[in-house]
This record gives C-alpha cells, sequence and structure tokens, in this order.
C-alpha cells in the first residue's frame, strides 16, 4: 500500500471516530416509545456552574416547566442550598420533545458533567392492569343481570347494591393506575442536579468538612450522652457484683 493511501485512510478513520457521538456537553434528547414498547424512561443529568448562576438557572427551570413552555411538564421536586457551595436538584416530568430544550436551558452558561438514562419496563404491570380491569368489568355486568330478576327479596337487592358499590371503587382504583402508567409511558422523569466547580475542588471538599464540623460533634456528643445513658443502669448492678467476685478471690487466695 503506497504511503499516501495510508494517511488517507488513517484520516478517514479519524473523522469516523470523531463522529461516533456527541459530545457530553450536548442536550440530552428525550425518549419516546416505539409501538408495542412500554418503557418509562428516567434521566439524570449533572450540570456544573457558576456558583453565583446556580440560583438563576434553577429559577429559570422551574418557571419553563411549570408554564409548560416546552410542553406538558410537571415539577415534582425541587431542592436548593445557598451555603458556600451552592447546589440544588429539581425533578420534572416532561414530554419527550421538551426534555432537550428544557435541559439547555438549565445549563446555560455551564456545562454537562454527566448524564444516565434508565428505563422501566411497565408491559408486565400495564398487561396486569387490564386483565384485572376486564375481570372487574365481567363482575359487574353479571351483577348488573342479576338485578333485572323480579324475584329477588330486599336482602339480595342489598346485597347486589353493596357488591355494585365495591366494584366501582375497584374500577376507579384501576383507571387511577392505568392513567398513572399511562403518564409514566407518554412522559420522561427528568433530575437535574446543579452544582458548582467549586464543590467538586478539593478546596471545596475540604470547606465542606469544615462545615460539617458542628453537626458531627454535636452529633458525636450526643451519641456518647446516649450511651453513657445506657450504661449507667448496668454499671449499678455490676459494682456490687464486681465488689463481692473481688472478696471471693481475696479468700480464695488468701488461703
Amino acid at each position: 500500500m503506497k504511503p499516501w493511501m495510508v494517511v488517507t485512510l488513517l484520516a478517514a478513520l479519524a473523522g469516523c471516530s470523531e463522529q461516533s457521538g456527541p459530545p457530553l456537553g450536548g442536550a440530552l434528547q428525550g425518549e419516546r416509545n416505539q409501538a408495542g414498547s412500554y418503557l418509562a424512561y428516567e434521566h439524570h443529568i449533572g450540570i456544573e456552574l457558576a456558583a453565583e448562576q446556580i440560583g438563576e438557572r434553577i429559577a429559570a427551570t422551574r418557571e419553563a416547566c411549570l408554564s409548560e413552555r416546552f410542553g406538558a411538564c410537571s415539577l415534582i421536586a425541587a431542592q436548593q442550598s445557598s451555603d458556600h457551595a451552592p447546589r440544588g436538584d429539581l425533578t420534572l416530568r416532561i414530554v419527550p420533545d421538551g426534555v432537550e430544550a428544557i435541559t439547555a436551558l438549565a445549563s446555560e452558561g455551564g456545562e454537562l458533567v454527566s448524564r444516565s438514562t434508565r428505563a422501566e419496563d411497565l408491559a408486565q404491570a400495564v398487561s396486569d392492569n387490564r386483565r384485572q380491569h376486564e375481570q372487574l368489568l365481567r363482575q359487574q355486568r353479571t351483577l348488573q343481570q342479576f338485578e333485572q330478576r323480579d324475584d329477588l327479596a330486599v336482602a339480595d337487592l342489598l346485597a347486589l347494591a353493596r357488591e355494585q358499590a365495591a366494584l366501582e371503587v375497584q374500577l376507579q382504583a384501576i383507571a387511577q393506575e392505568a392513567a398513572q402508567q399511562q403518564r409514566r409511558l407518554d412522559t420522561n422523569l427528568l433530575t437535574l442536579s446543579f452544582s458548582s466547580p467549586y464543590e467538586s475542588s478539593p478546596l471545596g471538599r475540604i470547606g465542606e468538612a469544615f462545615s460539617r464540623l458542628t453537626d458531627n460533634l454535636a452529633e458525636g456528643t450526643a451519641n456518647l450522652i446516649e450511651f453513657i445513658g445506657y450504661s449507667l443502669p448496668f454499671l449499678i448492678v455490676l459494682f456490687p457484683v464486681a465488689l463481692g467476685l473481688r472478696k471471693l478471690w481475696r479468700r480464695l487466695t488468701g488461703r
């Protein structure tokens, strides 16, 4: 093989390797179920921002979700701390088409440092729910047929009414569960974790350890006091026993 052909081949391979996947800094795209699949997708994104930008990005992302700027979105949980190393977490449920846009908004001015995606297969749960729903409907139709009979006593009618009421409650619960399953299938659960470079640096970890020093000292002191409190009754009981054993030992050795 001629030298110029080798150089050309290496250049082509290098170009393919560079295009093998998007950089970590790119926004995460949402996942949508294919026909016949029942996967509930969850994403976890780690975002690194300057400390003074974290609060602003959390507020902007939260507002975008609540206003459904990028599609149907529900805010599930929000947490933020404003100590020497600000951090925060947002957990939301959003339509797949909105995942990329809201991730880009959340990481504006920073970078994505980690991301992961997992899926839970709900096929069995959906199948069980449908089977139970059909079974309850059959029971309901059977009760309705009995109700149309003219030879039923009042006690039988009351019993049928109670059974129908119980079935209605079960059907409503099944319907709510089915709606929740469908919601998980139609949307993605997205958790955004915000942190600053200071938090992940050695100096940041040292500062965080010092900030927990007072709490750790107080907790350790409290545990010591509790240990002494639990041990005191045993010491009171064992002290006379120890004295008695000491006297007995002296008598035995004195002989």
